[in-house]
């Protein structure tokens, strides 16, 4: 089965009016990983990818589901409601979201498309949440959920370092 890579915005319906009418307010993309919500910006390389085949790196953790190739380049795939230890459900999706470029790049499962979020109010205090997600969350807003901003980089470098001990 050949994998099917769309851009984000493709999936997203009514980016264009969103943007159009968000006088200046800061769009960004929302997913969740069993209880924790997550966001980024929208200036940040995003692609949407079903149906990939992941090839399994031996003697990783089960939250490493493997690589993919993703044009040319190998990509680290995670599946982070393993690593939060959150219950999987039978029925998830293998929808894949890729967020960076090159050597930057990482992709993740999701069990449902990303949403796009305006109106988002900047917390004065970050909630206290799981140390395995604490230290890496930037900010925290609130839009009818709690959403948290993660130092991508900083949290998949540690992921990471932890696939090779």
């Amino acid at each position: 089965m050949e994998s099917e890579i769309t851009s984000l915005d493709a999936e997203i319906n009514n980016v264009d009016a969103a943007v159009d009418g968000a006088d200046h307010q800061v769009l960004r993309y929302g997913f969740s990983i069993g209880n924790l919500n997550f966001i980024y910006d929208m200036q940040i390389p995003c692609e949407l990818v079903k149906g990939a085949s992941i090839y399994a790196v031996p003697n990783t953790p089960s939250w490493m589901l493997g690589l993919i190739n993703l044009r040319g380049s190998l990509v680290p795939a995670f599946n982070l409601a393993r690593y939060f230890d959150f219950k999987e459900d039978a029925d998830t999706q293998k929808l894949l979201l890729v967020l960076g470029k090159g050597e930057k790049a990482v992709a993740f499962q999701l069990k449902t498309y990303p949403e796009l979020l305006s109106d988002l109010t900047k917390l004065d205090e970050i909630p206290k949440l799981m140390p395995k997600v604490e230290r890496y969350v930037l900010a925290a807003y609130s839009a009818e959920k709690t959403w948290l901003e993660l130092d991508k980089e900083s949290f998949f470098s540690m992921l990471g370092e932890k696939v090779c001990i």
